[in-house]
């Protein structure tokens, strides 16, 4: 393979320093190296949720139906049942939470909520792709590797499983095999992929390993092994065929009736069969980092928020709820998991949770909501602030507003808040480098 030695590095994310942008609107920041022992969740709430009764909500008795010509912000709350009627602010909290993020709210010591993103779309597949890798897709079609992708890359962890992907998209442009994502549709699925006997040469696995082999033939070893690489690469593979023989798939067996594991997992997060409902998205995830199988894990939080219609109050709230809920579980089981390096797993997790794009503050002739150009996102744990706040939309019409990049305040001669600037911030509080993201870091959404 020939490769330019300095390409192949940053690639490989070795001496991501000598890439860092330089920006003179922006104070430098210090890059602290990239840490291996850093965990990554992308949570995905599909289908473009209303941050009225999540995110970015209003208080109902300011905002309330005979203002409505003036703020141009209709709650719509009394079309719901009463328990997505008001908003949750715990003591202690600088956030107020929507009612549908109830379930959420107690965790807001290690959250940082997002307002006034501009999405600069309302087209489902090109939101998501968004944010899914940081970077504004060609068309419909995404442009650059995905985040996880990106993490797995650039921190160069081999874990048996670096990049795990449920029910989300996942791409890989120009970053190592072994980067990209494990692509199943839940627990089942992944328990195929990971079988032993005489099915498994058919598995998504072995056709993964045999990707791996092919790309091993490609290159040069005697130019790899050169500049010491070529273990690296011959690793990631012997971990991958091992992965059918190392037993690693029981800790996805959540039917098991019999393993007190699974049994207990079952019932913290809510699930029983279904391998794709939110608990078991969030087991999964949670599985996978604390038995050190996966470094960066995907999933699909809740799915069926496009509501254009009637369906608006009767499902997104409680779509959105289930999300929430097991969110909470995945961060409360990840603050009491000891991780072996010291401190907890959340301590060594960050948690992106976003959706691509919100939804319009107004109520449409249907009594459902459109798509809307601004939206909002949630970052949790490591190298994010905790309980804080960073961004706005307007109390007229909900649009975003520019903002302070050291506070996060709004200030009209500021920044706009962007998915490429909240995920670049993601990226460089974990010592990655943003070169192909082509923007810093903002320090107010950074720890």
């Amino acid at each position: 393979m020939s490769m330019h030695r300095r390409t192949f590095l940053k690639s490989l994310g070795i001496g991501a320093g000598a890439f860092a942008l330089s920006s003179a609107a922006m104070p430098r920041r210090a890059r602290a190296a990239a840490s291996t022992d850093r965990n990554f969740v992308f949570a995905y709430f599909s289908g473009g949720w209303d941050t009225l009764l999540s995110l970015d909500t209003r208080d109902p008795n300011v905002f309330t139906e005979a203002r409505v010509g003036e703020t141009r912000i209709e709650l719509g709350w009394d079309r719901l049942t009463a328990e997505y009627r008001t908003p949750v602010m715990p003591s202690g909290s600088n956030i107020l939470f929507g009612p549908a993020a109830a379930a959420i709210a107690p965790h807001f010591d290690q959250i940082c909520v997002v307002r006034g993103m501009s999405m600069d779309t309302v087209t489902h597949e090109v939101g998501r792709r968004y944010m899914l890798t940081g970077m504004v897709p060609r068309g419909t079609r995404a442009a650059g590797s995905s985040m996880g992708t990106r993490v797995v890359t650039q921190q160069g962890d081999l874990r048996p499983l670096p990049h795990l992907v449920s029910r989300a998209e996942a791409y890989n442009e120009g970053d190592p095999p072994f980067a990209s994502g494990l692509a199943v549709q839940g627990s089942t699925d992944l328990l195929t992929a990971l079988q032993d006997g005489p099915a498994a040469p058919q598995g998504v696995l072995r056709q993964r390993i045999d990707a791996y082999r092919l790309a091993e033939a490609r290159c040069d070893p005697a130019a790899l092994d050169k500049r010491g690489l070529l273990g690296l690469v011959s690793g990631s593979q012997a971990k991958a065929r091992s992965l059918v023989s190392s037993g690693v798939a029981r800790h996805f067996q959540f039917a098991s009736m019999t393993d007190p594991e699974m049994v207990a997992l079952r019932t913290r997060y809510g699930f029983t069969g279904q391998q794709t409902n939110s608990g078991s998205q969030a087991a999964l995830a949670f599985q996978a980092l604390k038995h050190g199988v996966a470094q960066s894990v995907t999933i699909e939080l809740a799915d069926g928020l496009d509501t254009h219609d009637t369906n608006w109050s009767t499902d997104q709230a409680p779509t959105q709820a289930a999300g929430w809920t097991a969110l909470a579980q995945l961060v409360a089981d990840l603050k009491a998991e000891a991780h072996p390096s010291g401190g907890t797993l959340m301590e060594r997790t960050t948690i992106v949770v976003f959706s691509e794009f919100g939804r319009t503050p107004l109520l449409n002739s249907r009594d459902g909501r459109d798509h809307s150009l601004c939206g909002a996102a949630m970052l949790l744990g490591a190298g994010v602030p905790h309980n804080k706040v960073v961004g706005a939309s307007s109390d007229s019409g909900m649009n975003p507003r520019a903002i302070n990049p050291m506070t996060g305040a709004a200030d009209d001669a500021g920044t706009v808040l962007s998915p490429t600037l909240v995920l670049a911030s993601v990226m460089e509080t974990a010592g990655m480098s943003t070169d192909r993201l082509r923007v810093r870091g903002l320090p107010c959404l950074m720890a």
